[in-house]
């Protein structure tokens, strides 16, 4: 019961598949929730005749110098510690696939592409998708959001400038030694939907037209 940031709270810990997720927007754009509070006794009484359909939403783990920080359901970002700095950074996978000098870059799961990715000009992911969106922030060599795999793990190393790691909104952890690894979580997140239409299609109308 509450906003996006109640549910990010809320399933920071969960692990088991049998888990199940139903969010409820008491809060302002609610792209988490699937449900109204008007719509509550109705979810209750659907739960418990089994009439409702389960999505399975792909989280990211977090690697800082080896060491699991977390999973993200919406976003990583990988910043400068002090603001108004830069940080200058490449980007593997496989191969290096850029260098930059920016801000910061946000690297998010395809819910998370309605999020904070999407208000920083990054582009809106289905959820179905096992991808990552990488959107660099305030970017000095006009680097452009990309759309990437998560067959096999991203790496960001810093090169030049203090780097910290943001974990949908908490947990702060410095980058001693320069290496972000980003990868598919084993521990997915399945959330309950009460409606024929994928979660996606609800988040993107939420999102385009502020009605789901």
């Amino acid at each position: 019961l509450g906003g996006d940031g109640t549910v990010l709270r809320a399933t920071r810990h969960i692990r088991s598949p049998n888990v199940r997720v139903v969010g409820v927007n008491f809060g302002r754009a609610g792209f988490l929730c699937v449900i109204e509070p008007e719509e509550l006794e109705m979810a209750v009484k659907k739960i418990a005749t089994g009439d409702y359909h389960v999505e399975e939403i792909m989280r990211l783990s977090l690697y800082v110098d080896d060491k699991y920080v977390g999973d993200a359901l919406n976003e990583i970002y990988v910043s400068s510690t002090k603001p108004g700095t830069v940080i200058e950074y490449r980007l593997q996978q496989r191969e290096l696939l850029a260098s930059d000098v920016a801000d910061g870059v946000i690297l998010s799961t395809p819910v998370g592409s309605t999020a904070y990715a999407f208000s920083s000009g990054g582009p809106i992911v289905d959820e179905r998708l096992e991808t990552v969106v990488v959107v660099p922030m305030a970017s000095m060599t006009n680097l452009r959001p990309m759309v990437l795999a998560i067959d096999t793990p991203l790496q960001v190393s810093v090169v030049k400038g203090r780097a910290q790691t943001l974990v949908d909104g908490h947990t702060v952890t410095p980058v001693e030694k320069g290496e972000v690894r980003v990868e598919k979580s084993s521990h997915s997140l399945y959330m309950i939907s009460f409606d024929e239409r994928p979660l996606f299609s609800r988040r993107l109308r939420k999102r385009l037209y502020g009605r789901p």
